[in-house]
């Protein structure tokens, strides 16, 4: 598998493919690169926004292999498309999708991580809430007074 550099656009080193299937594969790469970046720089609002160009680009790749499917009346399976490809073209895309599911992965690795540490932080809240709640702001509440039975 080639180094994952090469995979880039032409602000980098190393082949860049005309195909427009390879360049948006490309350019996926790119993008869960740059979410794991930013999730290791902790860039949580960052990330959302570019995750949302990474869900906006799957999707527009989605909809080019339905569209290219139906032109050339094949099935939906996604066939149609890679139809083009020569067999390096098609090993390239499959180098392409192991670093974008390794990239995949690795961010979802974080994300739990962080999802957990949020999860702690809430509950360390929700204790110092439950905390001032019972000793009113700093003051001890007498129980004492409270629940005394008057004698008669």
């Amino acid at each position: 598998m080639p180094p994952l550099a090469e995979y880039h656009g032409p602000d980098t080193q190393g082949p860049v493919t005309q195909d427009p299937l390879l360049s948006r594969y490309e350019a996926l790469l790119a993008l869960t690169e740059q979410m794991l970046s930013l999730a290791a720089d902790h860039a949580w609002d960052e990330l959302i926004a570019v995750e949302g160009d990474y869900v906006s680009q799957v999707a527009a790749l989605d909809s080019a292999a339905l569209d290219s499917a139906a032109l050339d009346g094949a099935a939906l399976d996604g066939a149609a498309p890679m139809a083009s490809l020569d067999a390096d073209e098609r090993q390239r895309l499959g180098s392409l999708l192991e670093a974008i599911l390794v990239n995949d992965l690795a961010l979802r690795e974080k994300l739990v991580h962080r999802r957990d540490e949020l999860g702690e932080l809430l509950k360390v809240s929700r204790n110092q809430q439950d905390l001032h709640r019972a000793y009113a702001g700093g003051r001890v509440v007498s129980a004492g007074t409270r629940f005394r039975r008057e004698t008669p």
